[in-house]
Formats: C-alpha cells, structure tokens, sequence
C-alpha cells in the first residue's frame, strides 16, 4: 500500500507541475502576444496621427498670407511716414503764413524791425520743409521749387517802407508769396490726407489678413485636436477589447487548471496516519 501510496502521489505532484507549467507558459505567450498587439496599434495611431497631420497642414498658405501682410505692412509703414512729413510741412507752411501775414502789417505801418524779423523767420520756415519723396501717388507739392527759389521777398531796407511807393512794392511781392504759399500749403495738406486714406486701408486689410489667419490657425488646430482626440479613443477601446479577449483565455485556463486538480486529487490515496488509510 505503501508503494502504491507513494506512486499514486508522485504521479498526482508531477502531473500539478506539468499542467502549472503549461498554464503559465500560456500566460506567458498570452501576455507576449498582447504586448505585440498594443505595439502595432500604437504605431497605426502614430501613423493615423501624422496623415492627420499632413492633411490639415496650412503651412504654406499660412505663408502666403504673413507675406501678404508683410508686404502690406511694409506699404501702410510708408504711407504713415508721408502722412507725418506732410504734417509736419503743413505746419510748418501756416507758420510762413502767419509770418508774411505780419509782414503785410509791419509793410502797411512803416515797421521796418517787425518786418525784418518776420521775414528772417520765414526765411528759416521755408530751410525747415522736407522734401518728400515721391512715391508716384501724391502730387506735386511745390517744397523743392520753393526752398530753391525762395520767397521772393526782400528787406524792409530794400523796399524803403517809409514811402508809400516802397510799402506799395513789399505788399505786392508779399501777395505774390501769400500766393505761393496757399498753392504749395494746399497740395501738402491734401496728400497728408490721401496717404492718411492710404495707411488706414492698408491698416484694415491687415487686421483682415491676421484675422483670416489666426482663424485658419486656430480652427486647423482644433481640428486635428477633436480627432486625435477621437482616434485615441478608439485606440483605447480597442486595445480594451483585446484585454478582456485575453482575460476571458485566461480564465478559460485557470477553470480547465482547477478541473484537472480536482479530477487529480479523486486519484490520490488517502494522505498517511488517517482512518482512510487502511483503505489504500
């Protein structure tokens, strides 16, 4: 009985190895192929993800539009500096005008000192003009004719003021600069007024273009985030489903393990010392 005893269990012991073994070497296996499973799901998403990518990718007309708004920039920069020298000369030249306005007076009363001043200072208003640099759409404004031939007026010493004849003579060539200086004064505040129109358009097409292209920017990005967003769902779904796969052959196994331990352990001869025993 002995024998039989020690047979019958070292049968049973081995046969427990043999079937652990095999189940584990089954998990093993299982958990390799699942490992290999994920990996090539992640490298389709990977892939999924950079043809997304591609698809959605406005590089290049997002290019176009910073170098149209560029340029344009570049064009309204221009503009916005004439509108400033024009300005400043417009300035300057009402200035001029109120200085042979009082030389009109200073002509009319004899003054000589008043009238020499306000030429001295007209004089240095006119050497103050800049000479804009023509960019084919303003008109000619009259500043380079006028720093080169000047005024035309003289000093109260060469008029002689204190005759009628010579306050006859300052008033005329002082109407003649009046003149000069409302022509040249006219054509300067009406290009500061175009290229004021000009950069103020230039201006909102800016805004339009950097509005189109944030818009293209943000909504590109939001895109391809909702559906990266939606593949990485069904990444993870998928990759849920093929666990539970492996977990339910998982559990297939444990249960044939237990059945087989069960089967085996009906087999086995009473353990040593029991009542049982002599039954052996």
């Amino acid at each position: 009985m002995t024998v039989s005893y020690t047979f019958g269990s070292s049968t049973t012991s081995i046969m427990n190895v043999l079937t652990a073994a095999a189940l584990n070497q089954a998990a093993s296996q299982e958990s390799y192929r699942f490992n290999l499973v994920q990996n090539l799901l992640n490298k389709q998403f990977q892939q999924k993800i950079a043809t997304l990518q591609a698809n959605n990718d406005t590089s290049a007309k997002d290019n176009f539009l910073q170098v149209e708004i560029s340029q344009l920039g570049q064009q309204k920069s221009l503009y916005n500096k004439l509108q400033s020298q024009y300005g400043q000369n417009a300035n300057i030249l009402s200035d001029i005008t109120n200085q042979i306005v009082a030389m009109q007076n200073a002509a009319s009363a004899g003054d000589s000192a008043t009238f020499d001043g306000a030429l001295a200072t007209a004089n240095a208003d006119v050497s103050y003009l800049a000479v804009v640099q023509d960019n084919g759409t303003m008109q000619p404004d009259g500043v380079a004719q006028l720093q080169t031939s000047g005024l035309g007026l003289q000093s109260s010493a060469s008029y002689d003021l204190s005759t009628p004849e010579g306050q006859a003579a300052a008033l005329a060539d002082l109407q003649n600069a009046s003149n000069l200086i409302s022509q040249v004064y006219a054509a300067t505040t009406g290009n500061q007024t175009v290229a004021g129109s000009q950069a103020s358009a230039l201006g909102s097409q800016v805004n339009t273009l950097n509005g189109t292209l944030e818009n293209d920017q943000f909504n590109n990005a939001a895109s391809v985030t909702l559906q990266t967003l939606k593949l990485k769902t069904q990444l993870n779904t998928q990759v849920h489903l093929i666990q539970l796969n492996f977990a339910n052959a998982q559990t297939a196994g444990a249960n044939l393990q237990r059945q087989q331990l069960g089967l085996q352990a009906t087999l086995e001869p009473p353990a040593p010392g029991t009542i049982f025993s002599i039954f052996g």
